[in-house]
């Protein structure tokens, strides 16, 4: 096979361009079915590369593969939940674009590839989520455009500081140990921390849940935080030795665990929830970063690999359930729509990390990458935060039990139970027997 290097950057770009173009003038299948072309294509084409790019901008190893991959599946699952009536045509190629930008971060290795594929997935995802025109989708626009802006510039002021020392803008730049890049290290932190959904740079990321269309959530919640993840473990080796980054993660990784669980724990709406919950599963990453264990890379590529299918099927049932999607809505669910009800019930079950579904195995790694690193403090915070979890997944969870359940508004579309069923063999599969997972992961190391 040939070496990957821009051939999927390529075709999620053209496909973006193309889609955009007919979009004034085509239908909205002719569009999706562009855009769905795209993502396939450029799965195909990083999941069958060998070897990797060399470059002063990009790197093509396995990584960037995984990440790639893992970007487009998550911009297929978002496509298949895009509901016409709150999404214009313009949509697929937005999806596209935010793709292509996560997946841009997932090869990141310079200065400029890193803003550019931040940014690219920003701009997007604020044109995705103010499609609809509603009060809280552009009050959700809004947050994400005055914050994002803001990040940026941190994330720049950062970069400068250490341009100004080394003098130059590979992430090799951050392994000097002079107090200007220190300083640097710290704001790029804080950047990454917007991008990442970390507290106390979070606020945008309920609103997206919430009043943006599901589509928009996906992006939000797993293509963004792929690229970041990578990007970060790309420069953990290259940080300054001071310990201001590990510092710094800690202190984040905590606040977002405790207030992320602590705010999910008391709303009654569903995306609202899944909303703060992944500020709290953003926290947990940034404790297996802050630890330094000797397996973090494995550990954090498999627990972003394992949210994803979980998350798909919470907000592919949250957009069949629209406004219904709440505590009062949600009742008796398994009973009137055993699919949905049924696969939203494993999605619950694996993001709380019971056993049976693959997020088990993403809390043992989590766990174990903090006892191994010997880092107990931490270690404590994961595990209260997972038992405050576990409450407000399983309050959830009962409710779909119900037996006084209310009408529901319309059975899944074929491609919602498409998401549905897929995420849910994905949950089941790898819960039972998670090896090729773990191999896959561990073939994708960085």
């Amino acid at each position: 096979m040939a070496t990957m290097g821009l051939e999927p950057l390529a075709v999620l770009g053209l496909a973006a361009v193309i889609a955009m173009a007919i979009s004034p003038r085509a239908s909205d299948g002719t569009t999706r079915s562009i855009a769905a072309l795209g993502l396939l294509a450029a799965l195909i084409l990083a999941a069958g590369s060998q070897g990797a790019l060399t470059s002063a901008l990009l790197t093509g190893d396995t990584a960037a593969r995984f990440g790639t991959g893992l970007c487009c599946l998550s911009g297929l699952a978002a496509l298949a939940i895009l509901r016409p009536a709150s999404a214009p045509r313009e949509a697929p190629a937005l999806i596209l674009l935010a793709t292509l930008g996560a997946s841009v971060l997932s090869g990141a290795s310079h200065a400029a590839t890193l803003f550019v594929g931040l940014e690219l997935v920003t701009l997007a995802l604020i044109a995705l989520t103010v499609l609809p025109r509603s009060a809280p989708a552009l009050e959700a626009g809004y947050k994400l455009l005055i914050l994002g802006g803001i990040g940026a510039a941190t994330l720049l002021m950062g970069l400068a500081f250490a341009f100004a020392v080394t003098g130059e803008l590979t992430f090799a730049a951050w392994s000097s140990t002079d107090r200007l890049v220190a300083l640097g290290a710290a704001l790029l932190l804080a950047g990454l921390a917007f991008k990442f959904s970390l507290v106390p740079f979070h606020m945008w990321t309920p609103d997206i849940f919430s009043g943006a269309p599901a589509a928009a959530a996906i992006v939000a919640g797993v293509a963004s935080k792929v690229g970041v993840a990578i990007v970060l473990l790309r420069l953990q080796p290259q940080m300054p030795a001071t310990g201001i980054w590990q510092t710094g993660l800690a202190a984040l990784g905590i606040a977002s665990v405790v207030l992320g669980n602590l705010q999910a724990l008391r709303q009654p709406s569903l995306p609202r929830m899944l909303g703060f919950s992944s500020i709290a599963h953003s926290g947990y990453l940034a404790l297996i970063l802050a630890s330094g264990a000797a397996d973090t890379s494995q550990a954090v590529l498999f627990y972003i690999a394992t949210y994803a299918p979980a998350l798909f099927a919470a907000l592919a049932a949250a957009a069949i359930l629209d406004r219904d999607a709440n505590l009062t809505g949600l009742r008796g669910l398994v009973w009137a729509q055993p699919m949905t009800g049924a696969v939203l019930t494993l999605a619950l079950l694996s993001l709380a990390g019971l056993p049976l579904a693959v997020g088990f195995w993403a809390k043992f790694q989590l766990f174990s990458a903090l006892a191994q690193a010997g880092t107990y403090g931490l270690l404590a915070v994961a595990i209260l935060g997972s038992a405050a979890g576990l409450y407000f997944y399983l309050r959830f969870t009962v409710t779909l039990f119900r037996r006084d359940g209310v009408d529901f508004p319309r059975p899944p579309h074929w491609q919602e139970a498409a998401v549905l069923l897929a995420a849910a063999a994905t949950i089941v599969g790898l819960g039972v027997y998670p090896v090729p997972l773990d191999a896959l992961v561990t073939a994708s190391l960085p």
